[in-house]
């Protein structure tokens, strides 16, 4: 059975296994800076060197398409990191995993855009076009509404 004591931090910091974890990840993080050198442009945000167990290098991408593209350039990647240094190397597996879309922070607006008043010509076009004999009152609604932005904005 296992022994579920408290370990001392000491006795993890002296020890073979955490030393042997800590060489594992500084392994991974210099692949991973490498494979990021050898990948186009396009998919560097979609990529990162996951794990490398039993010789064969675990990528992970965000999407199937991803995973299409690198699958395509498999051998050719599988080459290049062979010569800059990991020729222990004996293939590549790739994995999708969506949460490095995730990562990324989508719910910052565009710096660039402004929002653009809406001037007294064009809200009078607005409620023209709202009270044509074909207009529906739900779209006749929203022409109104946005012709008083124009109104609030004085």
């Amino acid at each position: 059975m296992r022994d579920h004591r408290p370990t001392l931090t000491n006795d993890l910091l002296e020890s073979q296994q955490l030393s042997k974890i800590q060489e594992h990840a500084k392994q991974i993080n210099e692949l991973n800076k490498l494979l990021k050198s050898l990948l186009p442009a396009s998919l560097l945000e979609h990529c990162r060197a996951a794990n490398i167990k039993d010789n064969h290098l675990v990528i992970e991408v965000a999407s199937a398409s991803v995973q299409m593209k690198l699958n395509y350039d498999r051998l050719h990647l599988l080459t290049q990191l062979r010569q800059q240094g990991y020729a222990k190397l004996m293939g590549v597996q790739i994995r999708i995993n969506p949460s490095l879309y995730r990562g990324q922070d989508m719910s910052d607006p565009d710096p660039e855009w402004q929002e653009v008043p809406v001037s007294e010509v064009a809200a009078e076009f607005l409620i023209a076009t709202a009270n044509m004999p074909n207009a529906t009152p739900k779209v006749k609604q929203r022409l109104e509404n946005i012709a008083n932005l124009a109104k609030k904005k004085k």
